[in-house]
């Protein structure tokens, strides 16, 4: 059975866990970018992306794992002088090769600021018919599903992940047209929780995406490959 964790930020990440990663099953990862402190300017944001589109590709290489990315502005990394050319760049790079997606973008506060700068990002996706991963925040998580879910609505975006889904908000992402990400980790969903929305919705369950999250902090390391072990060992989750 091939793994892949569809959201997760390599970068924070040594070399010496994604060989363990491999061990456990994992063939593919998608790394999203995020910045863990609100940049001053926005190159660099810029040299974050290059950074994931020609490093980190050549290194999880190396160890068997197929990586790609996904650039864009995270919405608690937008810059405190953002430069409009940053859209141009991100439109350019989402080109490149490994280069699957734009995200993470989305909400955290829903601020004015943040609603500018996905809709910004959403015409990028809206025109060039590219995917999206949407970040949906851990505070007020149903308020700003549903701001999120309406922007998607007026640009007609239909391609990509809805993350970080919970009980709070996923009947708003089964009623969006995009894939619903489940995040199996500390803060988000437990391995427990996960199963029971597999079964509570398993009409759906071809439109769920496993990921970790993994990043700069403390976290369940495994938890993709232990939850796809879980859910084997429930064949009844497998063949609903």
């Amino acid at each position: 059975m091939k793994i892949i964790d569809s959201h997760m930020h390599t970068i924070f990440r040594p070399t010496k866990f994604f060989e363990i990663y491999r061990l456990m099953g994992v063939e593919a990862v998608i790394s999203v970018a995020f910045y863990p402190i609100k940049p001053k300017f926005s190159e660099t944001l810029e040299d974050l992306f290059r950074w994931m589109i020609e490093r980190e590709p050549n290194r999880l290489a190396k160890i068997g794992i197929s990586g790609f990315c996904g650039i864009g502005i995270h919405p608690r990394s937008i810059p405190g002088s953002l430069n409009p050319k940053i859209y141009e760049i991100i439109e350019e790079l989402i080109y490149r090769p490994n280069v699957v997606c734009l995200g993470e973008i989305g909400l955290e506060k829903g601020t004015q600021e943040e609603i500018e700068v996905l809709s910004r990002q959403l015409t990028i996706a809206d025109q060039n018919n590219f995917p999206v991963i949407l970040h949906t925040p851990g505070k007020n998580k149903r308020e700003i599903t549903k701001k999120i879910v309406e922007l998607l609505e007026s640009f007609k975006i239909e391609r990509g992940v809805l993350d970080h889904i919970s009980p709070e908000n996923i009947d708003l992402a089964i009623n969006s047209n995009l894939l619903i990400g489940l995040t199996v980790q500390l803060g988000k969903l437990t391995v427990e929780k996960l199963l029971k929305i597999i079964r509570e919705y398993k009409d759906s369950w071809e439109r769920f995406v496993l990921n970790s999250d993994l990043g700069i902090d403390i976290a369940e390391k495994y938890s993709v490959p232990i939850a796809v072990q879980r859910m084997v060992q429930e064949l009844s989750l497998i063949h609903i």
